[in-house]
């Protein structure tokens, strides 16, 4: 009788063991889960959703473009206009400059983003492989912040041109999300790095000139 008690005991003390390990490896999956789309907030499967991006425009106030090593970091105006905030760069050269957008500058930053607002996903490909897609080794990366400027809303790595040579491989990074969008999209944003170059470039050479003639 005493034997089948402790029987009883041990099976017990086994479920409630099965029971704890279950419970524990559970939260540890879910919590790799979240650490995957680190930076991405709620929307862990954005790519389903057709649109490239989580939210609109109007809900991002500033972007970073890492393009050949180089940070272009674009943000909003207190009247919500867009301009280039050259000095929060590494290669900016403008140190002195009113943080108020001009016209043109709101204009051709606005264009290229509503592109990117507007782009579609084509193609969605869940692979750990990315290699594949040129996506780990990106020729441009994008980091889109809200009000809360301390963690990105989400972050994009542009790969490869695809096959059919019209799109281009994104990768959402921090997940295993790799998908294809237009490939004018990319260009678009290759387009508006290649003007902030153009714009420093003119800069430097007038701060020389002044420099000289000093």
């Amino acid at each position: 009788m005493r034997s089948n008690l402790t029987l009883k005991v041990v099976w017990v003390i086994l479920f409630w063991l099965i029971a704890f390990i279950v419970f524990i490896n559970l939260n540890q999956s879910g919590e790799e889960t979240k650490d995957n789309h680190a930076g991405h907030g709620d929307h862990k499967n954005v790519f389903e959703s057709g649109a490239l991006l989580p939210v609109g425009l109007s809900e991002i106030f500033s972007v970073e473009l890492v393009y050949q090593g180089n940070l272009y970091l674009l943000e909003k105006d207190e009247a919500g206009h867009w301009f280039y905030h050259a000095h929060g760069a590494t290669n900016g050269v403008l140190e002195s400059h009113e943080h108020v957008a001009t016209p043109d500058e709101n204009e051709t930053i606005s264009v290229s983003l509503m592109g990117l607002e507007n782009a579609r996903v084509e193609r969605r490909l869940k692979t750990r492989e990315k290699d594949a897609y040129g996506v780990t080794k990106p020729s441009l990366i994008s980091l889109l912040y809200g009000w809360d400027k301390s963690r990105p809303i989400s972050q994009f790595a542009f790969g490869d041109l695809a096959t059919d040579r019209l799109s281009r491989y994104i990768h959402l990074v921090g997940s295993d999300q790799v998908a294809t969008i237009a490939d004018y999209q990319y260009t678009n944003l290759i387009e508006l790095v290649e003007k902030i170059q153009t714009i420093n470039q003119e800069a430097s050479r007038e701060i020389s000139k002044s420099r000289k003639d000093q």
